[in-house]
């Protein structure tokens, strides 16, 4: 049962095993015990949907190929100022736990966390796993990620701390998916114009940010005209973005 849920990458469920007066179990149990380990460790830098994948596939290459996908830009409001008079290890704890609510949102939504850029994150849905309502997904996440902001704002008036605020941007189009990088160091990723719209959706906030709101999210005509009635959203303008010739439509969903 123990080797069944690490090949699943259920490490949440495995205990290390036990050691033994027998020699040939005892090593069996060392290199179950390491291999658990390091498993641990992988999965801290890797999405486990793209492990439980990369396992399923027995080691063979991902090839890259173009994939519709949702993506999500995330930035903290004037974070630069937020840090002045920080240290260094209390600027990293705050962004690891910053991170940790926005992780839960993007796991519960089966996404995945591309990377962290300084006090941003990058996301998608639609690859590793092929998702339909990719979009919708994107902005359910993005709906729990401000409701989770807002409980964790009230703790820190609470403790006497500045609330935190939040853009997100979310599009939704074609990007070459796959593992992008030198041999032996690569990354498992997106790229593309989709990607660099989005980015440039999320900068958009600051010229559209709501100031009583913790959390703005911004999509595309390509992310609207996908979700239901139930998500509503108001037109915000047309912008140009570098390297396209049409403006992009973008509108704010409304939380």
């Amino acid at each position: 049962m123990a080797v069944k849920a690490l090949s699943h990458m259920d490490l949440d469920t495995v205990s290390q095993l036990p050691r033994s007066n027998i020699r040939e179990l005892d090593d069996l149990a060392r290199a179950f015990n390491t291999m658990r380990g390091a498993l641990r460790l992988f999965g801290t830098y890797v999405p486990r949907s793209l492990v439980n994948r990369l396992v399923a596939a027995e080691g063979e290459r991902i090839e890259s190929s173009e994939r519709q996908v949702a993506i999500m830009f995330t930035d903290i409001v004037g974070f630069t100022t937020f840090s002045e008079g920080k240290n260094a290890a209390e600027v990293a704890n705050f962004l690891n736990e910053h991170f940790q609510i926005l992780g839960r949102c993007v796991d519960n939504s089966s996404g995945t966390i591309d990377k962290y850029i300084g006090d941003a994150l990058m996301a998608f849905w639609g690859a590793p796993e092929e998702l339909e309502d990719a979009p919708v997904r994107a902005c359910y996440c993005a709906m729990a990620i401000a409701d989770a902001l807002e409980r964790d704002n009230a703790k820190r008036r609470q403790e006497g701390l500045p609330p935190v605020h939040v853009r997100i941007g979310l599009h939704a189009g074609p990007a070459l998916v796959g593992n992008i990088g030198a041999e032996g160091r690569v990354n498992y990723t997106i790229i593309g114009d989709s990607v660099n719209t989005c980015q440039r959706v999320e900068s958009l906030g600051r010229e559209v940010d709501v100031p009583r709101n913790t959390t703005t999210i911004l999509i595309t005509d390509a992310v609207a005209k996908q979700l239901p009635s139930s998500m509503p959203f108001v037109h915000v303008g047309s912008f140009p973005v570098k390297g396209r010739e049409k403006d992009v439509v973008v509108y704010r969903l409304v939380i």
